[in-house]
């Protein structure tokens, strides 16, 4: 009957996190709860007044007393499934046939009197008429009222009324959010239609409409045409986007009308002593009709914005008109298609319309109380795992966001590695070219000035020796400046071999240039390292055929200049820490290509080092990592501390070479230990 009564609150927070809810929530739980207990007793009161109709006899059907009519006039509620049909339609729109007398025993008190004198089965016969139809005579017999009948026609009413009732306050007590409250408040206007209805109907005792009848049960009617069009507004999809807070124009206006129905009711209640029963079911019945015309309108342009054909919100320019709505609330309104025609028709098509215009029910009552008690629990399970499905989707958009978030992370970060990568690359660009501009002064200047002065010296102390000895005299006598220019130019030679070790500290990039990487390797190791340790007992072998891959023209290129950058300070500082630090008898230095992937091993027999700790201040082994990675290489350190076996360290450097390098032919190294052994 409810047909939209599923919950779609798609806000970030699935949970009770409104310090207003918090408080509203259990005390409209608490209100909601007291009504419903009301609303038992009232009903309960209304089937005790029927329980004391069990076993009296009656015409086959319920009836009530037309207050309007001057001489009580009786109209025909329903007739029990269980007992053929009546002749005499029941009281509705198009039919304003009353029961003049029974038994030519006029009004409702002659009716009950003819009935307390009935037996069981006995016919009785009915005058009938109309305001515009003549009289007309039936007949019928009489049966007797028992718990089967009460039963079919009031027992399930009240089953299908506590079923409403229920669902109510779970959906009530279980909502994180105002559109969850507004499902379950919805969900009493029918619970009260169907609990009171115990106290609409006489069945022998002749007793007129109470006022239950008049100012709640008929009124429910137009409450329930109410709750269709308030969840009509609620659930437009421009309502849906955003979170949902009570409000006048949605919350309040469908009921403002009730107002005026009330206002009337009471005013005859308290001028004429009753409200006319027809006009009251005429004005409650036509709010309910419009109520449902006016929800499906709603429900009609919500599915024309999910399809885009009718604009969401005229005050968005026309090019996002077709995007303000998300797809996942798309997809929800299409889930709610089923669930909306149900509503429609087990509540206006079978029910309120046909009431209106026919005084019953298109189905059997059996089978429409039947629906009326699933509904609701068709409705809860729906509603329950629509609710589950909204969290879900609000977990996944909080994870999209989240992960967004760290796409957004990741972005900036990679930005910042890429600067950071720059900067790298500048440094040791700006490293290197200092070293290179470094190499170059020590050799241009302070190397050679030291070479020329020790020549100098060399020469100026070779020719006063000769004078000295060629003397006759005596005179020239220069022991002492011979002594002294000596040790000057031993000076002088310890000047340029320390110079020459500071050149090679900082890679001699001036004779790397000049000589290609090749030969500037096979002189350090032949020539310069061994020079600037002359103590050192260490023999390194090389084997260095595969860097023959890097010509000339290959290392100016920018790429080339990295390679050969990269291998040529891991190889002197690999070398220079064996030579200081490592106390080994033999090194190698070994180099590969294979796959176009230049290999350079460096491998000692010293006693090794732990890789963790290594001082932050010896800087060359992050430095030559830095300088492989801007070479687009790897370096893999190993190293094993003596006295165990296998001791030493091996250092190996990856390097992929570019397309155009040109692939050496391999050639075969002997055994260094068989050598050195």
């Amino acid at each position: 009957m409810l047909h939209l009564s599923v919950s779609t609150a798609f806000s970030s927070e699935q949970h009770t996190t409104h310090v207003w809810w918090q408080r509203l929530r259990p005390r409209l739980t608490i209100l909601y709860l007291v009504v419903a207990l009301l609303l038992v007793l009232i009903s309960g009161a209304g089937h005790l007044r029927l329980f004391h109709e069990f076993g009296k006899v009656f015409g086959g059907f319920t009836w009530a007393i037309d207050s309007d009519s001057s001489n009580g006039q009786i109209v025909i509620i329903t007739t029990p499934p269980q007992l053929p049909p009546f002749a005499i339609p029941s009281g509705s729109l198009t039919s304003d046939t009353h029961i003049i007398k029974a038994n030519n025993t006029p009004g409702a008190a002659g009716m009950q009197k003819v009935y307390q004198h009935a037996h069981p089965g006995e016919i009785i016969t009915y005058t009938a008429g109309g305001d515009q139809t003549s009289s007309m005579i039936f007949t019928r017999p009489t049966s007797v009222f028992n718990w089967d009948l009460w039963w079919q026609t009031f027992g399930m009413t009240f089953i299908a009324g506590i079923s409403w009732l229920i669902v109510g306050i779970v959906l009530l007590a279980t909502a994180s959010e105002w559109t969850g409250a507004v499902e379950g408040l919805t969900l009493l206007p029918p619970a009260m239609l169907l609990l009171l209805y115990s106290h609409w109907g006489n069945i022998q005792s002749a007793t007129p409409p109470d006022f239950i009848v008049q100012m709640v049960w008929i009124p429910c009617f137009a409450l329930l045409g109410a709750a269709f069009i308030h969840l009509s507004l609620t659930y437009r999809p421009i309502a849906m986007m955003k979170e949902r807070n009570p409000s006048w124009l949605i919350d309040g206006l469908p009921y403002a009308p009730l107002l005026l129905l009330i206002g009337y009711e009471w005013l005859s209640f308290l001028t004429i002593g009753h409200v006319p029963i027809r006009t009251n079911i005429e004005l409650s019945l036509g709010y309910a009709v419009l109520g449902g015309v006016v929800s499906l309108s709603i429900g009609i342009v919500s599915i024309l914005q999910m399809l885009n054909l009718w604009p969401a919100s005229k005050r968005r320019p026309q090019e996002v008109r077709g995007q303000i709505i998300p797809s996942r609330i798309r997809h929800h309104i299409g889930d709610l298609l089923t669930l909306w025609i149900g509503g429609i028709g087990l509540g206006f098509c079978f029910g309120v319309l046909p009431i209106l215009l026919t005084g019953k029910t298109l189905l059997p009552l059996s089978t429409f109380y039947m629906l009326a008690t699933i509904y609701p629990l068709i409705l809860l399970y729906a509603i329950r795992s629509l609710r589950l499905i909204a969290r879900l989707h609000v977990t996944l958009d909080q994870r999209e966001e989240a992960l967004q978030e760290q796409q957004k992370t990741a972005r900036v970060l990679q930005k910042t590695n890429e600067e950071l990568t720059h900067a790298t690359e500048l440094l040791l660009h700006a490293d290197a070219h200092l070293r290179s501009l470094l190499s170059q002064r020590i050799h241009d200047q302070p190397k050679q000035q030291a070479l020329r002065i020790r020549s100098l010296l060399g020469y100026w102390q070779h020719k006063l020796r000769l004078e000295m000895e060629r003397s006759i005299d005596g005179k020239v006598t220069a022991p002492q400046i011979i002594e002294a220019l000596g040790k000057v130019r031993k000076i002088s030679e310890e000047l340029e071999r320390d110079l020459h070790g500071l050149q090679l500290l900082v890679e001699d990039a001036y004779q790397r240039r000049s000589l290609g990487l090749k030969l500037h390797l096979e002189k350090l190791v032949r020539e310069d390292l061994p020079q600037l340790h002359p103590e050192s007992s260490l023999q390194i072998q090389a084997d260095l055929w595969a860097l023959d891959a890097l010509s000339l023209d290959l290392e100016q290129t920018d790429i080339g200049e990295k390679i050969a950058e990269a291998i040529s300070y891991t190889v002197t500082q690999a070398l220079l820490n064996i030579y200081n630090h490592a106390g080994a008898s033999f090194a190698t230095v070994r180099t590969t290509c294979e796959e176009n992937i230049l290999k350079v091993e460096i491998a000692d027999d010293g006693h090794g080092f732990n890789i963790r700790n290594v001082p932050p201040e010896k800087t060359s082994l992050f430095k030559g990592e830095l300088k492989v990675r801007a070479a687009h290489g790897t370096l893999h350190i190993e190293s094993f501390p003596s006295p165990g076996p296998n001791h030493g360290t091996t250092i190996l450097l990856e390097i992929p070479l570019p397309p155009e390098a040109q692939l050496p032919v391999s050639q075969a190294l002997p055994d260094y230990k068989e050598q050195y052994n």
